[in-house]
């Protein structure tokens, strides 16, 4: 089921399926951001990433000597929600451990998104808790893809991403669907430009180190795009199909990352992997700003 909230700007829709952001659109000019999830290209919106984030090595980890096996950006985005609270302009929506993913992931979780619409665009809140008395480690991560081109007077070549603070930062690269750590390249990137080949070896993987950045996606006219803050992000994927055609650019904040290409595969070891104590819990969010 679809829940739709707004406020006098801006109106969202979320499914409960995956607890995922489908639609945002500006009431004032009624554009909408969100990618349309055309299966030919790519069926998905916004997916939430839980319990890891990208691919694990042949999709297998091992938490005390037992070995499990997950897919590419776990289970969590295929997963039925329960709506815990609904609100004129805000949903907050719930997962719980169960059977069926002890069977894929060992620990008991409670994962809270909150979806709270502003001004100008909306937040988008991340909760992990950790109910048990054992200690958890886990990752997480967004997955939104923002509709590309955004108006009729350009195309999907017109576009790039641009990040704020303007610094250093290191450019993760993939070796096949792994983070090659051993190969990172230091650059002052502060601007990805959007084009089909640019996206041919994958996402294009940032080192954020945690620190409050925005990354803007706009024409080269800036006339529309949309904003993504984070406080502490670990990372940011700039992503789109090749060498399909898809009309869609996703800025994914990642607060984990895939696994490393030597991984050892033991869950606990895991690069950039989150650690829960017992009875603790995790909270982030990013905010989304149209314009």
């Amino acid at each position: 089921m679809a829940i739709m909230i707004e406020n006098q700007k801006m109106a969202a829709t979320i499914n409960e399926h995956g607890a995922e952001l489908v639609s945002l659109i500006n009431k004032t000019n009624g554009k909408e951001y969100m990618w349309s999830g055309d299966v030919k290209y790519w069926g998905r919106h916004a997916p939430v990433l839980f319990p890891t984030v990208g691919r694990l090595k042949d999709d297998t980890y091992k938490v005390d000597g037992k070995e499990y096996h997950m897919g590419q950006h776990g289970f969590a985005r295929d997963m039925d929600f329960d709506v815990l609270k609904v609100e004129d302009d805000q949903v907050i929506l719930e997962l719980h451990s169960s059977v069926q993913t002890k069977q894929l992931y060992p620990y008991d979780f409670i994962l809270r998104l909150t979806f709270k619409l502003t001004n100008n665009g909306i937040q988008v809140g991340y909760e992990v808790e950790n109910p048990a008395d054992e200690e958890m480690w886990f990752g997480i991560g967004g997955h939104p893809a923002f509709k590309v081109p955004m108006d009729r007077n350009h195309f999907y070549d017109d576009y790039v991403v641009k990040l704020k603070p303007q610094t250093v930062r290191n450019v993760i690269p993939l070796n096949g669907s792994y983070a090659d750590i051993d190969h990172l390249k230091e650059e002052r990137t502060s601007e990805i430009e959007v084009s089909r080949e640019r996206f041919k070896d994958d996402a294009v993987i940032l080192d954020l180190g945690e620190e409050p950045t925005t990354i803007t996606l706009t024409d080269n006219d800036q006339r529309h795009g949309v904003q993504l803050k984070t406080e502490d992000a670990k990372y940011v994927g700039v992503w789109s199909c090749y060498p399909q055609e898809g009309q869609y650019v996703c800025l994914e904040p990642w607060w984990s990352i895939a696994d490393t290409v030597d991984s050892d595969q033991d869950f606990k070891h895991k690069f950039a992997n989150n650690h829960l104590g017992a009875h603790q819990t995790f909270k982030t969010e990013y905010e989304v700003d149209v314009f």
